[in-house]
């Protein structure tokens, strides 16, 4: 098997396949934005293989530096890919220094003074300099998941491979005319190996990645938008974990008023419109860190975080009256949706069930006590 033949077929062919397979990906999870990127990165890798091949049937120098202009292109984005899917701001200044000088290197050393070892040393270590960036913002997540580290240990080692690629032409012993082909022989497989174990890594990101939206959007109330119980307990349980004494949380328990009568009198779709307007009141008015969720079907629970539980009474009292100023607008009828507040501020060794009884012991005081307050 030809290195052309690695480098024009073997090569373009699995760019070619792993791009389809991330572009279905993309298809079916748009919302992974980054995928969409890993996509251009593949198609951009496939146009590089293609040149490069097409370079050496015609012998052209020129398009060995566009099939270079390429790889480079197609590593910049992969860099680009990486830290959008960890949300991080993409190096782009950093990404187009580095395949400015590393073009600029190569062009002079084809075409001013033609030189492959240099050439080589040049574009490797330029796109050794892209893996760097990528190992920076990898390493820059502190719990990193198992798959994380897998794609870690994968741009690691195509770092190394483009570094030490070069030195090929520096081992003792091989006839200086048969270096240029002992350097694409490693180039060919190198790239394949890199191609390959890059994709494995790739795709075993975007299935956790997967997995944990699927797991995300079973913990999520669909009509509110808010967590449903099993959302919100999952998310408690740690929080209540952290409380100190001297910084307890609260729980904030909350009812609609009322509420079967809603659905018998107006219908419905007035109802969820009931639902949906108390959900964002709540989100609107509960800390940053609070959990809200919809635990039961027009019962709602805020968790204030450690050390916010002296706000908890006015926070309740805030969102009771924005919505008992903003529902009305919902019916044309006259009508005045109301909710009823129950709070209870954590002890010691307390666990959620018993914070959620004492919360509820103080809603039902707030429903035996007119509704429309908080207790």
């Amino acid at each position: 098997m030809s290195v052309e033949f690695v480098i024009g077929v073997l090569n373009t062919s699995m760019s070619a396949i792993f791009g389809a397979s991330l572009l279905a990906l993309w298809y079916y999870q748009r919302e992974l934005g980054y995928i969409a990127i890993l996509v251009f990165s593949y198609a951009v890798r496939i146009l590089s293989f293609g040149s490069l091949y097409a370079a050496f049937a015609l012998d052209m120098l020129e398009l060995r530096m566009v099939a270079n202009a390429l790889i480079l292109a197609a590593t910049a984005l992969l860099s680009v890919a990486i830290s959008k899917r960890l949300r991080l701001r993409p190096h782009y200044g950093s990404l187009a220094a580095i395949t400015a000088i590393s073009l600029a290197g190569g062009c002079f050393f084809v075409f001013v003074e033609d030189n492959l070892p240099i050439r080589a040393a040049v574009i490797n270590l330029g796109l050794a300099a892209i893996c760097f960036v990528m190992l920076a913002d990898l390493t820059r997540r502190h719990r990193r998941t198992p798959v994380e580290q897998l794609l870690l240990g994968q741009i690691a080692i195509a770092f190394l491979s483009f570094v030490s690629r070069p030195l090929t032409f520096l081992i003792p012993g091989i006839d200086p005319a048969q270096s240029e082909a002992v350097y694409w022989i490693v180039v060919s497989i190198s790239d394949t190996l890199i191609c390959s174990t890059l994709a494995a890594a790739i795709f075993a990101v975007i299935a956790v990645d997967v997995m944990d939206r699927f797991k995300a959007e079973a913990q999520i109330d669909m009509l509110s938008g808010l967590f449903n119980r099993r959302g919100f307990e999952s998310r408690a349980l740690p929080m209540l974990a952290r409380q100190t004494g001297a910084a307890p949380a609260a729980l904030i328990l909350t009812d609609l008023d009322h509420f079967k009568s809603i659905n018998d009198r107006f219908g419905h779709l007035d109802g969820d419109k009931v639902i949906r307007t108390f959900s964002d009141i709540l989100k609107d008015k509960a800390p940053r860190d609070a959990i809200v969720g919809r635990i039961g079907g027009e019962e709602f629970a805020i968790l204030l975080p450690p050390g916010l539980a002296a706000a908890a009474h006015a926070m309740a009292d805030t969102a009771r009256s924005a919505f008992k100023a903003t529902a009305p607008a919902i019916f044309a009828h006259a009508f005045h949706p109301t909710a009823s507040f129950g709070i209870a501020i954590a002890r010691a060794g307390d666990n959620l069930l018993g914070l959620m009884e004492r919360a509820d012991h103080a809603l039902y005081r707030a429903k035996n006590e007119g509704r429309d307050c908080v207790r």
